[in-house]
C-alpha cells in the first residue's frame, strides 16, 4: 500500500496515544521520525522497522517517508502532539506533490497545549 500516515503521538506517554494512532503504527511497515520520538514509539513497538534523523532534518524525514511509500510500503511519520499543530502534516502534504501515487493520511494526537493545560489544572475555556 503506497501510503504515508502522519501520526501525532501526543505528549509521549503511551497512555495518551489514541487508538487510531496505535493501530496505524502497528499496521505500518516502517516508522520514520525525529530520533527522540522514534525512541518513544520503539518502547511499545520494538519489532517495527525505524528510520530517524536529528533535529532540523524535517524535510529529509518527509522525503524518506514518501520515497519508501512510493516503493509500496505503509509508512508512518511520527510527530509529538498533534500532527497538524506545528507537526509534520503540512510538510508531508507540501512534498507529496512529487509523489502523486502516494496516499496521505493524517492521524491526530493530543497537542501540547491540551496536555499541558490538563497537567497545570488550567482548562482552555473562555
Amino acid at each position: 500500500m503506497k501510503c504515508v500516515s502522519v501520526v501525532g503521538i501526543g505528549p509521549g506517554n503511551e497512555l495518551y496515544l489514541s487508538i487510531a494512532a496505535k493501530e496505524t503504527l502497528e499496521e505500518s511497515d516502517l516508522i520514520v521520525g525525529y530520533k527522540k520520538y522514534v525512541e518513544l514509539v520503539e518502547e511499545y513497538l520494538p519489532e517495527k522497522e525505524y528510520l530517524y534523523t536529528g533535529m532540523t532534518k524535517e524535510v529529509d524525514r518527509c522525503k524518506m517517508a514518501l520515497e519508501k511509500a512510493a516503493e509500496g510500503n505503509a509508512v508512518s511519520v511520527v510527530c509529538s502532539g498533534d500532527a497538524g499543530v506545528y507537526g509534520m502534516a503540512g510538510l508531508v502534504y507540501e512534498l507529496s506533490v512529487d509523489y502523486p501515487d502516494v496516499e496521505i493520511d493524517i492521524v491526530p494526537g493530543i497537542s501540547a497545549v491540551l496536555s499541558g493545560s490538563a497537567v497545570l489544572g488550567a482548562p482552555i475555556g473562555h
